[in-house]
């Protein structure tokens, strides 16, 4: 299958939310505590990351004396997840639409449930490293499960059914 325009437009759009995502989360700190409009799109935005994010201090990075707008393990999934954005085209080719095999998202989410579980149990109590490490890792795959999956979807919804070729 050739690339399309709409393969383009698609991985534009996730670049583009991954962005501002991800800046969200440092300009949340940096208008914190702030008089006005800003001081208010501050706390407007921690109060939308708290939806996804336990946002507890000591588990948080901080920057410009507060914290930032996520813990330390989803500070990590999202830059990852825009790294792994950014680097797709130079390892895959929009035109493939096809999903890497589920090894590839079993291993990452099975080691960042190891690192939950064995602190719930109190075998071994998880760290910045290893909460970050395990975030970036699921971070860094999971584009390349949602690219392809997001396209294949506009494709088979988009492409007339005698058109779509048979495997």
């Amino acid at each position: 299958m050739q690339t399309k325009r709409y393969q383009k437009v698609i991985y534009s759009v996730i670049l583009a939310i991954s962005i501002l995502w991800c800046g969200g989360i440092i300009i949340a700190p940096y208008w914190a505590g702030n008089e006005g409009i800003t001081g208010d799109i501050s706390e407007g935005i921690y109060s939308f990351y708290s939806k996804s994010c336990h946002q507890v201090s000591e588990r948080s990075h901080h920057l410009f004396g507060e914290k930032l707008g996520v813990c330390s393990r989803c500070t990590a999934i999202y830059f990852a997840f825009l790294l792994g954005v950014i680097l797709y085209p130079f390892i895959r080719k929009m035109s493939n639409i096809d999903l890497p095999s589920l090894f590839w998202l079993f291993i990452p989410v099975g080691l960042m449930l190891l690192d939950v579980g064995l602190d719930i149990a109190d075998v071994q109590k998880n760290s910045f490293i290893t909460r970050e490490i395990t975030g970036a890792v699921i971070g860094v795959v999971l584009p390349f499960f949602i690219i392809p999956g997001t396209i294949r979807v506009f494709y088979e919804y988009f492409t007339p059914p005698d058109v779509i070729p048979k495997k």
